[in-house]
């Protein structure tokens, strides 16, 4: 029998029934605010821990690993119709790796940087706010030092309705996230 400090045998029943709905959230770089109110979809990144083999004369058994590795974060939003939030993201690519000068990398990487002086040039730092069904905030996620690594196309398609809405879908790299409380 499995008794811990929120189920019990006796009672069988969660503290929290209520279930998580997957619209019911919100999403903000500190670098970058346009996304906040276009922000689609966002995952909340999957962990791998991975194992240590151990070779013994019979067998190989494992250990558990000691390095954790998160998959990307990816987020998928719309598009304003002047690219503001494409651009932001663009703007961000191009302060870590300009094509064209050192002097442009130095002055996008000022410009995009005055969120906060005490943070890494080509990072930020980003919070997923869940929602519960009555719009209240009921978990943070923080995820930080965030970078960009691929931002997708934007398609434009004469073929589509004037009604179709275009989007894009950005992918970040972080060094790890917490689970913050309310306050």
């Amino acid at each position: 029998m499995c008794i811990n400090n929120h189920m019990t045998a006796f009672t069988r029943t969660p503290p929290a029934t209520d279930l998580l709905q997957p619209s019911k959230f919100i999403f903000q770089f500190d670098r970058i605010k346009t996304v906040q109110y276009f922000c689609q979809s966002i995952n909340i990144p999957g962990v791998n821990l991975g194992q240590a083999p151990i070779s013994l004369p019979t067998a190989d058994i494992f250990a558990p690993g000691n390095k954790i590795t998160y998959n990307p974060l990816s987020i998928h939003f719309l598009v304003d119709s002047k690219l503001q939030g494409w651009q932001e993201l663009h703007t961000w690519y191009r302060a870590i790796a300009s094509p064209e000068s050192f002097q442009e990398r130095k002055t996008l990487t000022a410009m995009a940087n005055q969120y906060s002086m005490n943070k890494k040039n080509n990072y930020s730092d980003a919070t997923l706010t869940v929602l519960s069904s009555l719009n209240n905030p009921i978990l943070r996620v923080q995820f930080i030092n965030c970078f960009p690594i691929t931002l997708s196309d934007i398609i434009f398609d004469s073929s589509q309705s004037a009604d179709d809405i275009v989007t894009a879908d950005g992918t970040f790299i972080f060094d790890y996230f917490n689970f913050l409380p309310l306050t």
